[in-house]
């Protein structure tokens, strides 16, 4: 979960002032996603792939080392878009309002000038909040337990904030233990509780979890590499509300399709969560028009990635035609982002499967 997004970012900012040439011809036969996996399994790739449509599994791939479809994987950053969900779901019920400050809410906060950051700038990483990600030593291992996210809300991340609300993105843990914290002060109930309640059981998430300090991880559990070592040791309970929940392929199908659905938000809230700003960051996701298939019809793509350690996740989603793509990478050197540029290892599978019929 390290900031990644910066160079989407800028390259999103460089391509709105430049004519691109994308890697695809509109017009050019799209692959079939058969063909599409085979090419990503001679590309080198290790880990797992998922595409569907609705509920109709289309593929289901492992490779390299990766030999079972079913095995359990950290969520990583997927959990943002669960807590931005559960922070949409109180603006729904009128708790919360997106452009009411922290401090509204929190009046007691311990960083005076985080209070005065909206809720809005929290989920889209404009906060300023102080960023835990520049000690990686304590943020992989000591920051927190996963049991006390009040503690890391007003401690650790109620550091000196590192620049001024809403003056520049900064992609940070911190904006979402807090938003995390603050759910559960405004619930009086505890973050795994909401998220088992709220997301999990209406999304019909069997085999979900939540890294606690009983259970910092699984050696059952999907690992990977990191600079073509096995990953370090991290405790994956201090990510919290950020990064700490895990699950299967299934599990990601079924919290995609209750998103597509509105199991989760009502059609009103979702379109406010996936309204991209000017660089295609939304409320815990990011959106943006895929132009692979047919450049003068773009098909939105929800986006969100997730990466700890050796793992990498990308979860892409066509709310239009209910195209669902999952990515798993047991090498956490590999970049999983560009799928927006129509480049990178998911465009051609994303290409297939829009371009996928019902039939097959």
């Amino acid at each position: 979960m390290t900031p990644f997004r910066q160079a989407f970012l800028t390259a999103v900012l460089l391509a709105s002032s430049l004519t691109m040439t994308p890697c695809f011809a509109a017009s050019a036969k799209s692959p079939s996603l058969e063909e599409a996996a085979k090419n990503l399994k001679a590309s080198g790739f290790q880990g797992m792939v998922f595409a569907a449509r609705d509920d109709k599994v289309l593929l289901e791939k492992s490779f390299g080392k990766v030999t079972d479809t079913r095995q359990t994987f950290r969520f990583a950053s997927i959990t943002k878009q669960m807590t931005a969900i559960l922070v949409m779901q109180e603006v729904e019920a009128g708790k919360l309002q997106l452009d009411q400050t922290l401090g509204s809410y929190w009046p007691d906060y311990p960083n005076a000038q985080a209070r005065t950051a909206t809720l809005r700038q929290l989920l889209t990483h404009y906060s300023g909040l102080y960023n835990e990600m520049v000690s990686p030593a304590i943020h992989m291992i000591n920051a927190n337990s996963g049991d006390d996210i009040q503690k890391f809300a007003t401690g650790l991340c109620a550091g000196k904030n590192t620049s001024a609300p809403g003056s520049k993105f900064d992609y940070n843990n911190c904006d979402y233990i807090v938003l995390g914290a603050l759910l559960e002060k405004i619930n009086k109930q505890s973050f795994l509780s909401l998220l088992q309640q709220r997301i999990f059981t209406p999304a019909g998430m069997q085999g979900v979890g939540y890294y606690t300090a009983s259970l910092p991880d699984s050696k059952k559990h999907l690992h990977g590499i990191l600079g073509g070592k096995p990953e370090p040791e991290v405790n994956f309970a201090s990510y919290g509300p950020a990064g700490a929940s895990f699950g299967t392929l299934k599990d990601l199908h079924a919290f995609d399709l209750a998103f597509i659905q509105g199991k989760l938000l009502s059609p009103k809230s979702r379109d406010e969560m996936i309204k991209p700003n000017h660089v295609g960051g939304a409320i815990g996701v990011w959106a943006y028009p895929f132009k692979g298939v047919d450049e003068k019809n773009p098909v939105v793509i929800v986006e969100r990635q997730g990466w700890i350690a050796g793992l990498r996740i990308l979860n892409l989603v066509d709310l239009q035609s209910h195209n669902i793509l999952i990515m798993v990478s047991t090498n956490g050197d590999q970049d999983l982002s560009q799928t927006w540029a129509n480049q990178g290892p998911a465009a051609e599978l994303l290409r297939a499967l829009i371009s996928t019929s019902d039939a097959q």
